[in-house]
């Protein structure tokens, strides 16, 4: 690493961007910080600060309301700038900090990928609130905790909970080469085909057009077409179909579960069911109360704050549990098992940080916005 990248991530690390890390701060009891590493400038700068926001709400919630009698919990925010070089960088400069308990992040998966190795070199416990890559826990690290569904979990779940209402039906899984979604068709072709449907994926690259990949689909007699990548590469994949005469029905990956898909693809996506990690917040009862509180302290809770909320809350569960009074016994404490009880759903991890019981849950995309259908794993979370 060049030393002037290394200064620039501590002089990124360092700036004012959340409650400082100072003990004593609240002039009574010692505080400790949780860490969260995400681009707080930049391109991506209102996602991550969406993450530290929900990061915050957590622990404001938690100090007023179950405070602890030995510790007063504070945040200290890292940016990474989306860098890899200046996310590893953060990690040196929040290991430094003896008063950071627990890292956040990071918000891409390069960045995160990057960062892994310096995370468990200083014993942190990483708690991903937003990648879903696979690679994340593939990695052998056992001190990575996520709380979205990975992403091949994602298709597996799509294809038990909405395929068998197709039985008949051709399905195309549609992803676009180098980017995101590829796990997700595996999944879902993978578990398409093991239940004995027709299913098949088309991998298209960058630079072809939407009508040619269109024609291909129709050439397969597609009957069930799911988009597993991002609305701008594959959402006018969508309106070529419709243009070209398709009239099945389409499934749609957790990155289609954004208002900005509604205005230009939902007319075509009408009817659409759309994979998230992100559960119905109002409809979450044993977190009703703890979210009007969070509501009145952000407004509308988006999925970054909800999961930067979440994250906070397993850290600070974690700590409780075992009065941890480093880095190293809150890792520990994470390491040794145990459900917890968060924002975005009832949480126990496996040996590689997933979730042992994953789950998503399904929104019906219709002109006007989304309508929640139903989870695919049906549990008492969520009414």
């Amino acid at each position: 690493m060049l030393r002037s990248d290394f200064l620039a991530g501590a002089v990124a690390a360092l700036l004012p961007t959340g409650a400082s890390g100072i003990p004593n701060q609240n002039g009574v009891l010692p505080q400790v910080n949780l860490g969260v590493n995400v681009p707080l400038t930049g391109p991506l700068a209102q996602y991550g600060s969406q993450i530290v926001k929900g990061v915050q709400a957590c622990v404001d919630e938690t100090n007023r309301f179950t405070p602890s009698l030995s510790r007063y919990w504070g945040v200290r925010s890292f940016d990474d700038q989306n860098s890899s070089t200046v996310a590893t960088s953060n990690v040196f400069v929040a290991a430094s900090d003896p008063t950071v308990m627990g890292m956040i992040g990071n918000l891409t998966a390069d960045t995160t990928l990057a960062s892994l190795p310096q995370y468990a070199n200083a014993n942190f416990a990483i708690v991903v609130p937003s990648v879903t890559a696979d690679v994340i826990t593939s990695r052998g690290f056992r001190n990575v905790f996520r709380l979205p569904t990975k992403d091949s979990s994602e298709g597996q779940l799509f294809a038990r909970s909405v395929l068998p209402k197709h039985s008949t039906a051709t399905i195309v899984a549609v992803t676009m080469k180098g980017d995101y979604g590829a796990d997700v068709a595996s999944g879902l072709v993978a578990q398409a085909s093991a239940d004995k449907h027709d299913a098949d994926t088309i991998t298209v690259e960058p630079t072809n057009d939407a009508e040619n990949i269109a024609a291909r689909i129709i050439k397969r007699n597609a009957t069930f077409v799911f988009l597993a990548g991002k609305p701008d590469a594959l959402g006018p994949i969508a309106k070529a179909l419709r243009k070209q005469g398709y009239k099945g029905d389409f499934g749609a990956s957790d990155a289609f579960f954004t208002g900005s898909v509604i205005d230009p693809y939902g007319d075509a996506l009408n009817g659409s069911l759309v994979a998230s990690s992100t559960p119905p917040i109002d409809r979450i009862p044993s977190m009703l109360q703890l979210v009007r509180d969070f509501q009145g302290e952000v407004g509308g809770i988006d999925a970054f704050e909800a999961f930067g909320y979440a994250a906070a809350q397993l850290l600070i569960q974690a700590s409780g549990r075992v009065n941890a009074k480093d880095r190293f016994g809150l890792l520990t404490q994470m390491q040794s098992g145990g459900a917890y009880n968060l924002l975005v759903g009832q949480y126990a991890f496996n040996f590689s940080g997933d979730a042992t019981l994953p789950n998503i849950y399904l929104y019906k995309m219709t002109p006007k916005g989304f309508t929640f259908e139903k989870s695919a794993v049906p549990s008492a979370f969520v009414v």
